[in-house]
């Protein structure tokens, strides 16, 4: 059950914080994509009209009927954006206030031209040539089909040559969060945390974030050792955690628990405090299409999202649920408007196509919360 007086509560108490998430910083790291945005072509009625493959399951149907001939399947690209999990997390944070430094692979020497809304609103810091994406998006989700070939040279050694040690330790510790996004892709990842946490200072009042960003492709013995590392942390300093549905059930597997997430508000809420609990860690926050819960310190919520069956756009949406819900952390809300930050960000994402500025964030919970807010 949605309780409508909550949600424009939750909007008032984020209103209300605007003043201090300006004097918030917040580093963001270490990945950059070119993504291009495409859709699948159904059945086509002219050079200017088609419909479009709709679903995942549509589309798989579609290419296991080639299994033993062939097909070929149009793909229409709609638009070229920024992407990358830390971009796009640094452009939600930004969107709330917050002094966002973004470092990753944006363009070099010179930044990469689709990286220049990013420049506009954050401090940009780029170590080499950004990825490229290509987004098929489908009313059910997204299949990203990553290319990968720059990706690599994100590494400790790179961020020494290009940065330097001492701006780096500014960089890290002088700001109120820092998040490391997508060790998926950057295999190197783990040599960065590793440096990280030997930098850590003694009372570091730092907080991380940590999007592994969908580790199927890494191996299970990958996914234990980036945990341990995460647990080494949180030794020094607080670290949260944050997960879609899918990441929450293979990081349960490594972790040898039994209850794998439910897609629903008590089920979310619940997966966030088992992981947390057996990590030993500060927090755990846990996302679905639908549903958001998390438990951070000795807070616990979980609530129902603004769920859009048609969204504009999808690629990204967890990305500013993450950076709507560090946003709300970094403001000292409590947990519940924190996950009302993200996913009031993720919200106004998907049903614009672009990121929220916070007046956007709470005007879409007063709609939500009044229901007025339109699909």
């Amino acid at each position: 059950m949605i309780d409508t007086k909550d949600i424009i509560r939750a909007a008032d108490a984020i209103a209300a914080r605007k003043s201090i998430m300006r004097t918030k910083k917040f580093l963001v790291g270490f990945d950059g994509f070119v993504d291009e945005i495409i859709h699948a072509v159904a059945t086509r009625k002219n050079n200017h009209e088609y419909k479009r493959i709709e679903t995942i399951t549509e589309f798989a149907g579609r290419i296991a009927s080639a299994a033993g001939k062939s097909a070929n399947i149009e793909l229409v690209p709609i638009v070229e954006k920024l992407g990358g999990n830390g971009p796009l997390m640094a452009m939600a944070a930004a969107g709330m206030g917050a002094q966002v430094t973004c470092l990753g692979m944006l363009g070099y020497p010179e930044i990469h031209p689709v990286f220049k809304p990013l420049k506009s609103i954050c401090k940009v810091v780029t170590v080499g040539i950004p990825g490229h994406t290509d987004a098929l998006e489908f009313h059910d989700g997204k299949l990203m089909l990553g290319k990968l070939n720059t990706i690599k040279d994100m590494c400790w050694s790179r961020l020494l040559e290009v940065v330097g040690e001492p701006v780096l330790r500014e960089l890290f510790f002088l700001s109120d969060m820092v998040a490391c996004t997508n060790w998926t892709m950057l295999t190197e990842m783990e040599e960065i945390i590793e440096n990280i946490t030997r930098m850590v200072p003694e009372g570091c009042k730092v907080k991380f974030f940590f999007d592994l960003a969908d580790p199927e492709k890494r191996s299970r013995s990958d996914l234990a050792r980036v945990l341990d590392q995460i647990m080494a942390l949180n030794k020094k300093t607080e670290v949260i955690l944050g997960l879609n549905l899918r990441e929450a059930e293979q990081v349960s597997n490594v972790l040898g628990m039994k209850e794998l997430p439910i897609e629903s508000v008590d089920g979310v809420k619940a997966t966030s405090a088992r992981v947390k609990e057996r990590m030993g860690i500060h927090g755990v926050v846990v996302h679905a299409i639908k549903y958001a819960g998390a438990t951070v310190g000795n807070e616990s919520a979980g609530i129902e999202g603004p769920y859009c069956p048609s969204p504009k756009l999808s690629t990204g949406a967890g990305d500013h649920f993450n950076g709507g819900f560090c946003g709300g952390i970094m403001a000292d809300l409590p947990v519940l408007d924190s996950l009302y930050c993200g996913v009031g960000a993720s919200g106004w994402y998907v049903r614009n196509g672009r990121s929220p500025t916070s007046e956007d964030i709470v005007g879409l919970l007063r709609g939500w919360g009044a229901g007025t807010l339109k699909d």
